[in-house]
């Protein structure tokens, strides 16, 4: 049994000055081209390398059962 960790960038909005409130970004999956994958052998690898993509601040991760 193998985990896929998938992948892809947040969309980054630039509007306004950094005074103003930041509009909260709804969850769009992107098209599949877009998503990148890592397969791993164990469980707690993949949630750790998903958690540290996500703590990053500049992916969306899931890890997902293959």
């Amino acid at each position: 049994m193998s985990w896929c960790v998938e992948y892809w960038n947040i969309p980054k909005k630039r509007e306004g000055s950094h005074a103003q409130m930041s509009e909260q970004l709804k969850f769009v999956k992107p098209e599949p081209k877009d998503i990148y994958r890592r397969y791993f052998d164990k469980y707690e690898s993949a949630t750790r390398f998903a958690q540290s993509m996500f703590d990053s601040g500049n992916y969306y991760s899931q890890v997902i059962k293959e």
